[in-house]
């Protein structure tokens, strides 16, 4: 009977999070399509400086956090830029897109407990590494036209485990749930579960149908060769958890090796320089 209670409190787990998503006191995250806007102007041939600077000035907290950014380290050398139009120039729209998914997104995680704070804190990381590691990986090889989808992908993909979190906060204040449950069986629901509630979610907020099946599909046994998209993603992830860059800690892979990086063509002198960019965009965390 020992052997059965961690499958056992796994199922009640699931069952309460399970009610809870079907019941009409639900709060789930809201997707901020602020970003997502600013991203679709940008991504135009010719896109309006001023639709974006206006997007982006309406919030004095986005303002403010795209600011900050644009003045960091990441983007050393450049002048400071004082303005949110001075940001655009000297980054150039599609740069601040990301800067501005990134800050409409990242208020999403966060939590009054410390325990679920810590998990989203660690989660978000490993978001943004995600992001700025399929970017990357679009960009060297040469799939430019899909960079700014890549980095969107990559900070969306594991989306089900902020739900798993945010409802785990929610039915613990609401006593629901009596206590936070073990941080091994928490990341035993996540690692089984995630990938169908981020379909689900990301399916919610009504995104384009390749950011849902990414959610879905991207630990899949068998890789989807031919989307590059999906392959960039799940490198991306398999990089920053490598790194230590996630819910794990250090998850020691050769990334020259995997299936993903022989699909690009990557070698290991490759995927070391994703490494030191990966160090340098530490700003974002």
């Amino acid at each position: 009977m020992e052997s059965d209670r961690p499958m056992n409190q796994e199922q009640s787990f699931l069952q309460i999070i399970k009610s809870y998503l079907t019941s009409r006191k639900a709060v789930l995250p809201v997707f901020d399509a602020t970003g997502m806007k600013i991203q679709h102007e940008a991504s135009k041939a010719e896109p309006d400086m001023d639709v974006i600077e206006k997007m982006i000035t309406c919030d004095p907290s986005l303002t403010s956090q795209v600011l900050r950014i644009a003045n960091s380290a990441f983007y050393k050398g450049l002048q400071k830029a004082a303005t949110v139009r001075t940001a655009i120039v000297r980054l150039g729209s599609r740069e601040i897109a990301n800067i501005a998914i990134l800050v409409t997104q990242k208020r999403q995680f966060r939590s009054k407990d410390p325990f679920i704070n810590h998990l989203m804190q660690d989660l978000w990381r490993h978001s943004v590494g995600c992001a700025i590691s399929a970017q990357w990986i679009a960009n060297r090889c040469g799939l430019k036209a899909k960079a700014q989808e890549a980095f969107t992908a990559g900070l969306l993909h594991d989306m089900g485990k902020l739900l798993i979190l945010t409802v785990t906060d929610a039915v613990r204040r609401s006593d629901t749930l009596k206590q936070i449950p073990p941080e091994v069986l928490l990341h035993e629901v996540m690692d089984n579960f995630h990938t169908m509630y981020g379909y689900a979610m990301l399916r919610h907020w009504n995104l384009p149908d390749q950011y849902c099946r990414i959610a879905r599909d991207h630990h899949k046994a068998e890789p989807e060769k031919g989307n590059d998209l999906m392959m960039m993603v799940r490198l991306a992830d398999k990089t920053t958890n490598s790194l230590g860059i996630g819910l794990r800690g250090v998850e020691p892979c050769v990334l020259a090796a995997t299936t993903e990086a022989d699909y690009f063509g990557l070698t290991e002198i490759t995927m070391a320089e994703l490494e030191i960019k990966l160090e340098d965009a530490k700003i974002f965390s």
